[in-house]
């Protein structure tokens, strides 16, 4: 199948990093696309500066390895934790973006926020038209990803630099936080 590049009478619409978004309770801009274009990860309009945690606390150990890809399961396995909302201040302004209920909208995994990178200009133009904050790349601006590192801290993600952050992971400091949610 080559993709359906003919829609045929179905209604199939494709998407382009960059693009904003809105469709029901999900609004942002689209940050990643599969092949189709159909699907893919949407960033928040809005961010927020937070700790990824008020204490050190190693998660890894009692709930096996967070996911370098899957921040939705890191995401699932904080709010599990007892009080996390305090806990985990990060975590708390992505799980607000959604409807009661929902989980929809989390706090994106290192490598998420890598794919994101690829597409960093094509958001920020975005964003920039809409007179909202761009997605920070100042020399010691790192977004937190949803991926612990340790006892002491967790991965941050450098559009400056277009890496995982190599300064300043302790969970007790505060970084942008961008939420993202799959479409």
């Amino acid at each position: 199948e080559d993709g359906g590049n003919e829609d045929g009478g179905n209604e199939v619409v494709t998407y382009k990093p960059g693009e904003y978004y809105k469709k029901g309770l999900a609004e942002g801009i689209v940050a990643t696309v599969d092949e189709s274009g159909e699907h893919g990860l949407l960033i928040s309009i809005d961010e927020t500066v937070a700790q990824w945690s008020t204490e050190y606390k190693m998660l890894t150990v009692m709930g096996g390895e967070f996911s370098m890809e899957d921040g939705a399961s890191n995401c699932k396995y904080i709010r599990e934790q007892e009080n996390w909302e305090e806990l985990y201040p990060a975590f708390a302004w992505c799980h607000a973006k959604n409807a009661p209920g929902l989980s929809s909208w989390y706090l994106p995994a290192i490598f998420e926020l890598e794919y994101i990178y690829h597409n960093f200009e094509a958001i920020n133009t975005t964003l920039k038209e809409m007179g909202e904050t761009p997605l920070a790349n100042g020399v010691n601006d790192s977004y937190w990803s949803s991926t612990e590192l340790g006892v002491q801290g967790a991965y941050a993600f450098s559009f400056y630099e277009g890496e995982i952050a190599s300064y300043d992971n302790n969970k007790l400091n505060q970084h942008p936080v961008r939420a993202v949610r799959k479409f």
